[in-house]
């Protein structure tokens, strides 16, 4: 699940422990904070132990891009999200391009519609995200 890696970066530095420290702070291991802190991403296990080292609610750590209380279009709280992940290979085309080594290009992804405007919003997976991260097709902006 996404976790706001940003927030962990601050909180950990602005208390002056090291990755190590929180590893041994929160009980995970020194390469599970790296990765959470490099991937923005966490187990629910992960979740609430770092929760629980900065005396947080585990809410607390959700990634701001993935809260989404109200629709950024109309400012509606009625919106819907898609139960399953969906195979952007049955889209058609490439929705999330170059993610894939393989002859088809796909990732997965969550929608979310707005109720009342229709606005419609693609979450991409977790396994996407760390696949755009190493490809040179895609570039931090």
């Amino acid at each position: 699940m996404r976790v706001d890696a940003e927030l962990i970066l601050r909180l950990r530095t602005e208390r002056g422990w090291s990755q190590d420290e929180l590893a041994r702070v929160s009980g995970l291991s020194l390469r599970t904070v790296q990765r959470i802190e490099n991937t923005a991403a966490a187990s629910l296990h992960s979740k609430r132990a770092l929760a629980s080292a900065f005396d947080l609610d585990i809410q607390d750590l959700d990634d701001e891009e993935t809260k989404m209380p109200t629709c950024p279009e109309c400012e509606s709280e009625d919106l819907f999200q898609y139960k399953d992940l969906i195979d952007t290979t049955t889209i058609g085309g490439e929705l999330v391009p170059k993610i894939s080594s393989g002859r088809f290009s796909s990732a997965k992804v969550r929608a979310v519609v707005c109720g009342d405007c229709g606005f419609l919003r693609y979450f991409v997976a977790d396994e996407a995200l760390h696949k755009m991260r190493s490809s040179k097709h895609w570039s931090r902006i």
